[in-house]
């Protein structure tokens, strides 16, 4: 007989299976992404009804069989109820577990990721910045983990730390003044890339903790679009939502 297994993790989407039951993508410090089935749980008196929704974070006990892995019993550690609280968290909230669930992979170690999409949360909920900024440094900083990320600190061509002065988005990153002489990229402002460098290094824990100006924000999220734009060719549903807001 197959044994249980706990993981811990948040529900990044859930599918109907059937009448009754459901599909779940958990996040999991343990094994990564998880596809874990829950017979039973779309009925509303079943005991896993609850604990099986989109973006909550839960200990799961598991069992795994020779296809598939079935969800026995959660218990509920967070349910993130700010993230539902308007239609602006909710789009947000999903295009953020969306993305995670698209750069992340079963049996990898992707707590990373994880602790992105909490520290993301924990903003949305503090509400200190723009959810449009809080989209571009998570897209930013998911990409870095998804060994993608920008190379800003030095020159892409040639290595030189200096004169950092304009960004190629198809080479994945900056150009000094001797490479860029041709006209190459596009040129960026300092503070910009002090931004960018920023968003690169700091901890997960300081990663929101800045307020920019206007033009300097609207600059930066024009170049992370574009960058995000160009590197993954996805196409995501959430995105489309909140190109409507």
């Amino acid at each position: 007989m197959s044994e249980q297994t706990k993981v811990t993790g948040i529900i990044l989407s859930v599918y109907p299976v059937g009448e009754n039951d459901r599909r779940l993508t958990i996040l999991t410090k343990e094994r990564g992404k998880l596809q874990v089935f829950a017979r039973g749980s779309r009925r509303p008196k079943h005991p896993l009804f609850g604990v099986t929704q989109p973006l909550i974070y839960c200990e799961f006990m598991v069992t795994d069989t020779r296809n598939y892995t079935y969800l026995n019993s959660a218990e509920c550690k967070d349910y993130f109820h700010f993230l539902k609280d308007n239609l602006e968290d909710i789009y947000y909230s999903s295009y953020f577990a969306e993305v995670a669930e698209y750069f992340t992979m079963e049996g990898q170690d992707e707590r990373n990721i994880l602790n992105l999409l909490f520290v993301t949360f924990l903003a949305m909920k503090k509400k200190l910045i723009p959810l449009s900024l809080i989209r571009r440094i998570y897209e930013l900083k998911i990409l870095q983990f998804a060994g993608f990320g920008l190379q800003c600190f030095q020159c892409v061509h040639c290595g030189n730390d200096e004169k950092l002065i304009r960004i190629s988005f198809e080479d994945g990153g900056m150009l000094c003044s001797t490479c860029a002489a041709k006209g190459q990229g596009r040129e960026v402002d300092p503070s910009v890339l002090y931004v960018l460098q920023f968003v690169s290094s700091v901890p997960l824990n300081q990663l929101y903790s800045f307020a920019l100006k206007e033009t300097i924000e609207k600059e930066f999220e024009w170049i992370v679009n574009r960058y995000f734009t160009i590197h993954v060719e996805h196409k995501f549903k959430s995105a489309e939502m909140l190109a409507i807001l």
